[in-house]
């Protein structure tokens, strides 16, 4: 399991990435994407294991990217 979790997901006006119990938003999938990575990136160059999970249209949460 991973250390540090970013989740993505569809809010009414874009997208947003949670972490922390904190919303960032984002006005595309691809910037939330983006950000969430490079997040995780960061996260995993400082030792931890990091996981990006979005939510499907179905409610279900996949990795975008996995834990390093």
């Amino acid at each position: 399991m991973a250390d540090v979790r970013y989740f993505i997901s569809k809010m009414a006006e874009g997208w947003s990435v949670r972490f922390d119990d904190k919303h960032y938003p984002y006005s595309t999938h691809s910037e939330a994407v983006f950000a969430a990575v490079k997040a995780a990136t960061n996260a995993t160059a400082q030792g931890y294991e990091a996981e990006v999970l979005v939510q499907g249209v179905d409610g279900k949460w996949r990795t975008e990217w996995p834990i390093g």
